[in-house]
């Protein structure tokens, strides 16, 4: 999305208005999923128009009230849409199956395969927890109370087998050839999950392959000093700080953000059917190990550090921050309130047995221009200020290990270095470009 799409007020006006516009849509509906995909709709509807062709509002009121109009429109184009493909499909020969064509009939039934063989490899339990709650819509507490053990457990177990059909998903996508038309496996296969697809086969593998499409996705980058406001569907936003990056998906049953480098302040919209999941693979692993964060609504921050460990910040709400081994057990779970940190280390197994959870500590503090040096190396402390260094510095391994704290103000990152003798004991030293800090 383009920065002018950020800065539009009909924009603006859909964050402050998204939960009273999914009451309005799920009573014009009557499904709160549905609520929710039209939502989604309108968001990419009024990102895409530049602020050229954003009409003018004089106020709040008449920028609530087109996004409202725009979102009614598209709950009339899908039921006009709905009508026209059910007319459509009567009139083919075979109406009924379901069935576009051969070569996306036999990708249907790939994914499918892949689906029931991803929820064979889960454990029983989980498998049920899974198909009964998010396929089925049954009462985590109930799934709790009958199979003894806790919501906590619940959401474990349905978080494992939501990993293991993702993974097999992605790599059925992965290998896709293109179907006879042209057209790659995505675009068929949310062709045989729309109307055409209804009522084909009615199997748990099939809804819940439904559950675990993206319905939106999107990478947010920045550069070298660059900070960026990334606005979410949901009404939620994610600030990235500088040399940062985010994959960001949403599906059906969860929202997942995957920190990919660097830093991000994320402020969460509540929405309990749908948790969000921040995950930090441990660097070098291909995705195995590493910290999940998991949350409904809040405020929090999670950093890469300089090393391999994660830092988590909270300013509002509460998280349930997870240390995971590679084979994707849980090793640790601590929950953090307001003011509270966490820095775990990675991988797991270095560093204290027990990270011990800091308080009064401010979250994503970059965000106020400040990076806060809590009793850290020097070598870490430069490697964090390189994201707004506008020189490189290089560090020998003796100046390396010499601790310090203190706030250090973006902006004057290269005076710090500057300063670094009158802190510990080094020299610094600026030649043809390059600062060299070195033990005295």
């Amino acid at each position: 999305m383009t920065a002018q799409a950020a800065a539009s007020p009909l924009l603006a006006s859909f964050r402050d208005s998204y939960r009273d516009l999914v009451r309005y849509l799920t009573r014009r509906t009557g499904s709160a999923d549905e609520a929710r995909d039209v939502a989604h709709d309108t968001w990419l509807r009024l990102a895409d128009m530049g602020l050229r062709d954003t009409p003018p509002v004089q106020c709040e009121s008449e920028a609530r009230a087109y996004v409202f109009t725009m979102a009614r429109n598209l709950v009339t184009d899908r039921r006009r849409h709905e009508s026209v493909a059910q007319r459509h499909a009567q009139a083919l020969p075979g109406a009924g199956q379901g069935v576009p064509d051969e070569s996306e009939a036999l990708m249907y039934r790939q994914a499918i395969d892949a689906v029931e063989a991803a929820l064979a490899t889960v454990p029983e339990r989980a498998r049920q927890v899974f198909l009964r709650h998010r396929v089925n819509g049954e009462d985590q507490g109930a799934l709790a109370a009958e199979f003894g053990i806790s919501r906590n457990m619940v959401e474990r177990d349905m978080m494992l087998a939501m990993d293991r059909v993702q993974a097999a998903m992605e790599q059925w996508h992965g290998g896709a050839p293109q179907t006879k038309r042209g057209s790659g496996r995505r675009r068929a296969l949310s062709a045989l999950l729309g109307v055409a697809g209804l009522g084909v086969l009615g199997t748990s593998a099939w809804r819940a392959l439904r559950l675990l499409l993206p319905q939106w996705q999107h990478l947010a980058a920045t550069g070298h000093g660059q900070t960026l406001r990334q606005p979410l569907p949901d009404g939620g936003s994610v600030t990235l700080d500088a040399q940062s990056r985010v994959q960001l998906t949403y599906y059906a049953a969860r929202r997942s953000a995957q920190l990919l480098a660097g830093a991000a302040f994320f402020d969460v919209a509540r929405d309990a059917e749908r948790p969000f999941v921040v995950d930090v693979p441990q660097s070098g692993s291909g995705g195995d190990g590493g910290v999940r964060v998991t949350v409904l609504g809040t405020r929090f921050g999670v950093e890469r550090l300089p090393g391999g460990d994660v830092e988590v910040q909270v300013e509002s709400g509460r998280v349930r921050v997870e240390s995971l081994g590679a084979d994707g057990e849980v090793r640790a779970a601590h929950e953090l309130h307001p003011g509270q940190a966490l820095r775990v280390p990675m991988p797991p197994g270095k560093g204290p047995a027990a990270p011990q959870v800091r308080s009064g500590v401010p979250a994503a503090p970059w965000r106020q221009g400040v990076v806060v040096l809590n009793d850290v190396p020097l070598g870490e402390a430069v490697e964090r200020l390189r994201r707004y260094l506008p020189r490189p510095v290089d560090v020998d391994g003796s100046a390396a290990a010499l601790r310090l704290s203190g706030q250090v103000r973006i902006a004057q990152a290269e005076d710090f270095v500057r300063a670094l003798p009158s802190a510990v004991s080094v020299r610094v030293r600026l030649a043809q470009g390059r600062w060299s800090v070195a033990a005295r």
